[in-house]
């Protein structure tokens, strides 16, 4: 699989490599950077294989980037984790973070009133072995080519997570009921709504897939 230019996923025995292409020289980057990352994957009923490895072979050295080509094996890990890998390293290179955030758990809006409610659907789907519905939404910056990244985010999400059902940009569907005249301050908003998880295996995709959203609105963006 390649993402835009610059990064290339190919599968090898156990696992993945990660190749990035032309990233800058002494970026400052360390092994806690793509732990707490990768780390964001959990969540109650769901946790990423505890022997997933990660070997870098080229590009990373005294935790700055050398301006090679960084490689990286990855042992049992699957392409969503090499694409955060990816994105841990872009993010570098940003001076803005982009924080996505859970909408709606299975019909239930997330929040600090609402924790325990969405709680006890977990419990719920971990005991049946069922799955929920959900969403979560970030808004970008402003001084972006929104168009650009519409086509170019749509394409990649799409490719990466079979159970994204919907895609809204700014107002989204309330659009429609909207001329040009009264339409409105747009804030670069995206929102992105996941059906529940097709093996049942994560209770709810919004709660592991925030930082997959991430790391892809980081790799876009540069």
């Amino acid at each position: 699989m390649q993402i835009g230019n610059n990064i290339i996923i190919e599968k090898i025995e156990n696992g993945n490599k990660l190749t990035i292409l032309n990233f800058p020289k002494n970026i400052n980057i360390t092994a806690s950077d793509f732990i707490k990352a990768l780390a964001q994957r959990t969540m109650e009923g769901f946790s990423p294989n505890s022997e997933e490895e990660i070997d870098i072979i080229q590009g990373i050295d005294k935790e700055k980037t050398t301006g090679e080509d960084i490689i990286v094996l990855y042992t049992l890990g699957d392409i969503n984790s090499c694409i955060i890998l990816a994105g841990v390293l872009y993010k570098k290179l940003l001076n803005y973070n982009i924080n996505v955030m859970p909408l709606e758990i299975g019909g239930i809006s997330a929040g600090e009133k609402n924790e325990a409610y969405i709680r006890v659907a977990i419990q719920k789907m971990i005991i049946t072995k069922d799955s929920l519905g959900s969403s979560l939404e970030f808004i970008l910056p402003k001084n972006i080519n929104f168009l650009q990244f519409k086509k170019d985010f749509s394409y990649i999400l799409l490719e990466l997570i079979p159970e994204t059902t919907a895609l809204e940009f700014n107002l989204g569907k309330a659009s429609s009921k909207k001329s040009l005249s009264n339409i409105g301050y747009e804030l670069n908003k995206v929102q992105v709504t996941f059906a529940p998880h097709i093996e049942g295996k994560i209770p709810a995709l919004a709660l592991v897939h925030c930082i997959l959203i991430e790391s892809i609105v980081n790799i876009i963006l540069n």
